[in-house]
């Protein structure tokens, strides 16, 4: 099959497009991916980039003047979702290479796959990163100005897909409670395409890692609350993109608790090394607060990247992060609060960590990318053999 690949962030640093353009490649069809730069190197499949990536700023003003009147009229959504250039670009990209299927990455590609259904005849495989109509529902901002757009968009999206697919079985359930009639979606997990790390056994010095988006609402104020009551031999790195207002804020506030010398701030690395560097540390963090659907359903890639790495993890309570930790004896759990965070990480000795990391590894071998894509490839070839029929 022509499968394009489409998703609206900066391809070079998505580790599961790019995942799921390789697998497709191997399995044999013509891929083409589609998103904004940097592209990356070296992929042995075709890459058509868009304008470059809106500013933060522009982001902004974008909901609110594209999003925000489909809460007086909702059918607004589908004409102004065209406005942005990066959009209309996109969609002469997919006309001219004619896809048999569009891949479509979260809800703002599903227009795009609607349209290329529409005129050419292509299948839509909407693949659900995160639960979009929850994404942001802790913020009465997002609430009133850009929901009824995102749900909008998503239900004539998801109700016209011929696959659908997310990220954990509670995002899975939570969908099929959304969009009543729909088919429960496969779970392909967001796990590492990655070589297992070796067991390293705790040092003198124990490190504990966050690493990805360091941005609100993901627990990083409880972990740097939390930082003064820990013994004396942990250290913290958090490693990831930050908007640089954030950065300064979360440096201000270790600044205040006096914790500034046990704590690295540290640029994101490439996804191909991701889960390398994140060996280098014993414990790795995952603490979301129970603010939303989304984050209470969540199975961040971060999670499955500490697996790989080796590494204790630290996560919340969470459901699906929860069966995953208690499944494998791989970590301890601890809300989103700074007593509990420290509970959680002085309550983890050197004996009780080197377990934990073995048990990591062992849970990494059966959570791997190997077996996630046999559902990947299963599904598109269910999609061509359907279309070979018609």
């Amino acid at each position: 099959m022509r499968i394009a690949v489409v998703d609206f962030h900066s391809l070079a640093s998505d580790s599961r497009v790019l995942r799921t353009a390789e697998t497709l490649h191997r399995a044999g069809h013509e891929v083409l991916l589609v998103g904004y730069g940097p592209a990356p190197q070296g992929v042995p499949y075709r890459v058509a980039l868009l304008p470059d990536l809106p500013s933060p700023f522009v982001i902004r003003a974008g909901i609110l003047l594209r999003q925000a009147p489909a809460n007086l009229l909702p059918a607004s959504s589908h004409l102004f979702y065209w406005l942005h250039e990066g959009r209309r670009k996109a969609r002469t990209i997919l006309r001219e290479f004619r896809p048999e299927a569009v891949h479509a990455n979260d809800w703002t590609t599903l227009p795009l796959a609607v349209d290329a259904k529409a005129r050419l005849g292509a299948r839509i495989v909407y693949d659900s990163h995160e639960m979009a109509i929850a994404e942001y529902e802790h913020s009465l901002k997002w609430r009133l100005a850009a929901l009824s757009h995102v749900r909008t968009i998503e239900g004539r999206g998801i109700r016209a897909a011929d696959a659908v697919i997310t990220v954990s079985p509670g995002i899975a359930d939570a969908l099929t409670e959304a969009y009543p009639g729909l088919a429960r979606p496969a779970v392909i997990r967001n796990v590492p395409d990655a070589e297992r790390a070796p067991f390293r056994p705790v040092g003198a010095r124990i490190e504990v890692l966050f690493h990805g988006l360091l941005r609100s609402n993901r627990g990083l104020e409880a972990i740097i609350d939390s930082l003064p009551a820990w013994r004396d031999e942990f250290h913290l790195t958090l490693r990831g993109p930050a908007a640089p207002a954030y950065l300064a804020a979360l440096a201000s506030r270790a600044e205040t608790r006096g914790v500034a010398h046990r704590i690295r701030f540290q640029p994101p690395v490439t996804p191909a090394n991701v889960v390398s560097r994140a060996s280098e540390a014993d414990i790795g963090l995952c603490i979301l607060p129970d603010s939303s659907r989304h984050n209470r359903f969540a199975l961040p890639n971060k999670l499955f990247e500490y697996l790989a790495a080796g590494l204790a993890v630290v996560t919340s309570p969470l459901p699906d992060m929860a069966e995953i930790v208690r499944r494998y004896g791989c970590g301890s759990l601890a809300r989103d609060e700074a007593a509990a965070v420290t509970e959680a990480i002085n309550g983890l000795d050197r004996p009780t960590l080197d377990h934990m990391k073995k048990q990591a590894l062992v849970a990494a071998a059966d959570l791997s990318w190997n077996r996630e894509r046999e559902t990947l490839v299963g599904l598109y070839d269910q999609l061509s053999r359907g279309r070979s029929g018609t």
